[in-house]
């Protein structure tokens, strides 16, 4: 499925700093999201599914329409007392049977294919727009409701997408269910003039009126008892993300916790997690208990109500007993159409919260897009001279606050830089030459061949085999195993070389040291012209520190090196420096040669 990360016609203005919108707000901001779907590339087939299922919705109320007729004739042979009545409307009965299991199964079919395809389509642009440019770490820095985003596009999106499906099939049943049903109980209504005691009223289609008086009344009692039902269900999703978040967490950083015997401490901060959660469960389920009380009090009602009112008409002989009962049961279902705000409240507000959250996201990354203050913006550019470029460079908070400034220098191929002072600055401009960090003001000029490495201090370790992690990001069978095998062998892990085809957790099978010496074999494999080194030797003993800086010098003569290190000085003679110094309450970068 292709996707362009960079379209959108989802302007985050209009979420960005505002209370809750109403409903009708959300609808147009949700479906100018999400409703691309029934315009993207396979929009044919999208629209196909989607006329059909509504052929198969129309064909579930002409199903009622004829189980409402079916009654009517059974309670009539009831009266008759007609055996060859009862036992050809048993076969009519069986064949409406067969029709609506038939019409069930492949609307149930129909509709889960396109939940998926629609969650599908939705997930890809969020993650299109999540993991481009870096986003998914930029956004922890920036304001805003965005929280948890793995939470929001796994759970949120499956929840936007699978209510939004069924409500909107619920509720166009149910306006043709009501219009179906409508025009039966007016009919059935009979005579206009209604005589209670002494006073005629002339009322055509009473039995209609009755209808909707009865589930208006509904709708206006389970309205006022739905916005705490809406607040309750966000402020649960949110705290139950925030959970899930906490216990990911702690599962990622399982090994230092266990070393360090902090499993009470976490225990601690899980329990206050938890405490929450529980907290919004009960809130939630103080205003479930109220609306359900409403609702089950109304569901015992809805059938005998109309038996009650079209009785009086039945014993005075004005009607058969037939169509006493299709009288009930036609005002059942024009009841449980109106009825759809009641039913459908609860997920509906589930809909909303998830949504909202989807939105919320979205409007995040579409700010990373396109900061609101170019001025304010380091300006990244590329050049076709070979050098590396910082003009006039300052760093800054994503606020705005200054951090960094006076950063001017020249890095060319072949020369070893090494960075060191504040390790926070070091850090932030590596992050804007990598384009994580672009607050602040300048610019960097990048050389066209973009052959640029970065070495974090731990290397990651995506799932799968040994050989997978050391080509990571490219694919393992792009490099010969000997190469890799090699390259191993280069940076002192030849006892890993038969191990490549392995599946574990790597991040935790390798010590320290391995793993910022795998991180040099990845270095061996791409074999970059620009490299930058974050503290990717602090695991290393001296020895092996000498090892791989002298790896450096060998291998890569033509490279330019720039190394964070904060430690010592030994092993970097002839390195150019860049130190970073406090003046006047700023970070200032100071040059020096070699």
């Amino acid at each position: 499925m292709s996707l362009d990360p960079t379209v959108t016609e989802y302007d985050p203005e209009a979420l960005r700093g505002l209370p809750p919108a109403g409903w009708w707000r959300y609808f147009r901001e949700f479906f100018r999201l999400s409703g691309g779907y029934w315009n993207s590339e396979r929009k044919w087939a999208v629209r196909g599914y989607t006329g059909v299922l509504v052929l198969l919705t129309a064909a579930q109320v002409v199903i009622q329409i004829a189980l409402n007729l079916w009654i009517e004739q059974l309670f009539d042979a009831f009266g008759k007392r007609s055996m060859a009545g009862f036992l050809a409307l048993a076969a009519v009965f069986a064949a409406i049977i067969v029709g609506e299991i038939a019409v069930i199964a492949v609307h149930l079919r129909l509709r889960r294919r396109i939940e998926i395809d629609w969650r599908e389509w939705l997930t890809q642009r969020l993650l299109g727009n999540w993991l481009a440019s870096g986003r998914q770490h930029l956004i922890d820095f920036v304001a805003g409701e965005h929280d948890n985003p793995d939470g929001r596009i796994a759970e949120d999106i499956r929840i936007a997408t699978e209510y939004a499906v069924d409500l909107v099939h619920s509720l166009f049943y149910c306006l043709l269910l009501f219009a179906s049903f409508a025009s039966i109980l007016w009919t059935l209504s009979g005579s206009p003039d209604i005589k209670l005691g002494d006073v005629e009223l002339w009322l055509p289609g009473h039995l209609l009126w009755v209808a909707i008086a009865y589930a208006v009344l509904g709708a206006f009692i389970a309205m006022l008892l739905g916005p705490p039902l809406v607040r309750a269900a966000d402020g649960r999703q949110n705290r139950e993300a925030t959970f899930r978040f906490g216990l990911g967490r702690v599962r990622q950083s399982a090994l230092a916790v266990a070393l360090l015997h902090g499993e009470p401490d976490e225990r601690r901060a899980l329990g206050r997690l938890f405490g929450d959660v529980i907290g919004a469960w009960n809130l939630q389920t103080n205003a479930l208990t109220r609306f359900t009380m409403f609702t089950a009090t109304w569901g015992v009602l809805s059938p005998i109500f109309p038996v009650l009112i079209a009785a009086p008409r039945y014993i005075v002989g004005a009607i058969t007993l037939g169509v006493l009962m299709q009288i009930a049961q036609a005002f059942q279902q024009a009841v449980s159409a109106l009825s759809w705000p009641i039913d459908n409240l609860s997920k509906a507000a589930e809909w909303r919260a998830s949504g909202e959250r989807v939105l919320g996201l979205h409007a995040a990354l579409q700010d990373l897009s396109r900061p609101s203050n170019p001025a304010a913006t380091i300006a990244i550019a590329t050049i076709e001279q070979p050098v590396l470029a910082f003009r006039a460079l300052s760093l800054a908070d994503p606020d705005g606050t200054p951090k960094v400034s006076g950063i001017d220098l020249v890095v060319r191929p072949g020369e070893n830089w090494l960075v060191s002072g504040n390790p926070g600055a070091a850090i932030r401009l590596f992050k804007a030459v990598a384009g994580l960090w672009p607050w602040g003001s300048g610019a960097i000029d990048l050389p066209a061949d973009d052959n640029v490495f970065f070495m974090p201090q731990r290397p990651y370790f995506p799932a799968g085999t040994l050989g997978e992690a050391i080509a990571y990001p490219t694919a393992s069978t792009t490099h010969d195993p000997a190469a890799l095998r090699a390259a191993l062998t280069r940076v002192g892990l030849a006892h890993l070389a038969q191990r490549l085809d392995q599946i574990e957790a790597w991040e935790q099978t390798l010590g320290a040291s391995e793993q910022q010496r795998l991180g040099f074999a990845r270095l061996l494999l791409h074999r970059p012209r620009w490299i930058f080194i974050q503290q990717a030797t602090d695991g290393l003993d001296a020895q092996g520190e000498a090892e791989m800086l002298a790896l450096l010098d060998q291998e890569f003569p033509q490279a330019a090196v720039v190394m964070i290190a904060e430690h010592g000085e030994e092993g970097y003679v002839g390195w150019r420096r860049l130190t970073f110094v406090k003046q006047d309450g700023l970070v200032v970068g100071q040059t020096s040669p070699a």
